[in-house]
């Protein structure tokens, strides 16, 4: 989730969903995919979303939309660019999602290598709860005992996944 630096949620740790309810949202064109499952996922939780104050088709456009204070938004983390001062949380509670990669010409060494690569080292290791330090990511990859791979979250915060399933 990301608002402007002076925004009322700069003082949480993470932002409850239905507290984005209340707020003007920068959100996606109906097209876009992942308008769909912003309106989907807040279904899901029991909370209806307000009226958008604008819509943009590009995560990036609407994470700096909402930093320069037009509205709160939802978007996933790789569209997460540096943007100075901006409020960025993660939802409450966070949710799990894998990454699935296709190839389609395994016997293309610059593709066995992007995979390769991200298997090894996924998302920057400063972005990841670690199992050996505090916090209920962490407590979720210590009690599942499975090796622990990196993934992007559905509200934009990783978190650790387990080796051929989320818990």
């Amino acid at each position: 989730m990301v608002a402007s630096p002076e925004h009322r949620f700069a003082g949480l740790a993470r932002v409850p969903l239905a507290e984005l309810a209340a707020e003007p949202l920068v959100h996606y064109h109906p097209d876009n995919g992942f308008a769909v499952w912003v309106d989907q996922f807040a279904a899901e939780q029991g909370v209806v979303l307000p009226q958008p104050a604008l819509r943009t088709g590009f995560p990036r456009t609407a994470a700096q939309l909402a930093a320069a204070g037009m509205g709160v938004t939802i978007v996933p983390f790789s569209a997460l660019t540096p943007l100075p001062g901006a409020t960025i949380r993660s939802l409450d509670p966070p949710v799990l999602r894998d990454v699935i990669v296709t190839v389609a010409a395994p016997h293309d060494d610059l593709l066995r290598r992007f995979t390769g690569d991200l298997i090894r080292r996924g998302l920057p290791e400063s972005r990841l709860p670690q199992p050996d330090r505090p916090g209920p990511l962490a407590d979720l990859a210590r009690a599942s005992g499975a090796a622990c791979a990196t993934v992007m979250t559905r509200d934009a915060d990783p978190v650790a996944a387990y080796a051929g399933r989320t818990p």
